[in-house]
């Protein structure tokens, strides 16, 4: 544990991670497509269909193909021929109407229209769409104006028979999911959902308000936990509060484990009389990579994997992080540590999304001795504000954040207008 004492960078916890996780995988699971929101796609997709799957009509209006000039109508009174006129050129004979879902006739002869609605096919052959605005029809005659948009898709030009649909490795939307569908693909393969066991560790802290007594608090921890998991797609096998003491915690890890695939534990985790998380990990078999990362907030933070596999420990992939007690440390870690082995382990894309802004206002800080994370907002202006801000206890600050700011290692002052990178984070602001 002496390697693993020592504070190391967040590039080197990041680095960790991926090497120690490189190559381990979940289980590819096939699920319908209709319910794969959220899930990682685990093979490429190409399409059974072409799409759009005939040609088709882009607007309701007349069908009319190639040399399809129209003829003169045969006579006719003026009130019932309209402005056209008895004999004017440009009429055509309407020989069916075809709504969407329906088929049309095969192909149009000389002098023929077909009237089509909106996703109606259009007869092989078809050169344009006529909107309706731009016709007049009488009887089973109508004038249309011969130029203009072609106002109809043709079969395939969106996507064809076998193209890529989407890659693997993307976390499916609502979107892809509807693309998918209709594409014809009604199952796809996914990797199983990640599961997490939650462990609050803390003589003082309770579930219930009536058991609230000087120096107790409520435990905020599991319940944003488990928030932030059903949030990220991932399931939660169990959530459970204990005592400080060396056998609670590693009965609760040794539980977790048998059950999970990542145990998180928040509290306990530095070298306090009263912390025995980085003990009880090491009494249950676990390798600790690190225990302490040079960043603010969040520097107690632990990584473990099983070290030894035995009958409870047959899969690969099982790991423990280990995070401070303050509540926005348990926020930040989650999403920079925890769903970056999330990632690993499904082999999805990196939640964290980082971009570059102009500070709001100046920043000061005494101490440089750590990366820091800021809880800011963007303004309108594209402008990162920091938000006031009392410490890694004070959740209500990111009510009103939309992520945050990372202020490097060794860097004391920034002046309004610097370029910092602004992390934007799901789950901060509405």
């Amino acid at each position: 544990m002496a390697e693993a004492g020592r504070v190391i960078s967040l590039e080197d916890a990041f680095r960790i991670v991926d090497e120690t996780l490189a190559g381990v995988r979940l289980a590819v699971e096939t699920v319908p497509t209709r319910t794969a929101v959220g899930r990682v796609l685990a093979r490429e997709q190409q399409s059974y269909l072409d799409l759009p799957p005939f040609d088709k009509a882009a607007v309701d209006g007349y069908a009319i193909g190639p040399g399809r000039r129209g003829r003169r109508a045969p006579p006719c009174r003026q009130d019932a021929c309209g402005t056209g006129g008895p004999g004017s050129q440009g009429q055509y004979r309407v020989v069916q109407t075809v709504a969407a879902g329906q088929a049309g006739v095969a192909a149009l002869h000389p002098g023929e229209t077909v009237k089509v609605m909106t996703g109606a096919p259009v007869p092989a052959g078809t050169t344009r769409v006529v909107m309706q605005e731009e016709a007049e029809q009488y009887g089973e005659f109508v004038k249309l104006k011969e130029q203009g948009p072609s106002n109809f898709c043709k079969q395939g030009e969106d996507m064809k028979r076998g193209d890529v649909v989407l890659p693997a490795g993307i976390v499916l939307r609502a979107l892809d999911v509807g693309n998918l569908v209709g594409c014809g693909i009604t199952s796809v393969e996914v990797f199983r959902r990640p599961r997490l066991a939650i462990i609050s560790t803390g003589n003082e802290i309770v579930d219930d308000p009536a058991l609230l007594t000087p120096g107790r608090i409520m435990n905020i921890n599991g319940p944003m936990l488990a928030g932030l998991c059903v949030a990220s797609g991932l399931e939660v096998s169990s959530q459970v509060s204990v005592l400080d003491t060396p056998e609670a915690v590693s009965d609760a890890v040794h539980a977790g484990l048998s059950q999970a695939d990542i145990v998180i534990l928040s509290g306990g985790v530095s070298v306090g009389e009263a912390d025995f998380v980085l003990g009880a990990l090491e009494r249950v078999g676990l390798r600790l990579h690190f225990t302490r990362v040079a960043v603010k907030p969040g520097k107690p933070t632990a990584f473990a994997t099983v070290e030894q596999f035995g009958k409870l420990f047959n899969r690969e992939g099982k790991m423990v992080f280990g995070l401070p007690g303050n509540p926005v440390s348990v926020f930040l870690m989650f999403h920079v540590l925890v769903l970056r082995a999330v990632a690993r382990l499904t082999g999805g894309p990196l939640r964290l999304r980082a971009f570059t802004v102009p500070l709001g206002g100046a920043f000061r800080r005494r101490h440089a001795e750590r990366a820091e994370y800021v809880p800011a907002c963007l303004t309108n202006e594209g402008r990162a504000e920091m938000l006031a801000y009392h410490g890694s206890a004070h959740l209500l600050a990111l009510t009103r954040a939309d992520g945050f700011v990372a202020v490097p290692f060794g860097i004391k002052e920034l002046p309004a207008g610097a370029s910092v990178e602004f992390f934007q984070l799901p789950g901060c602001s509405q």
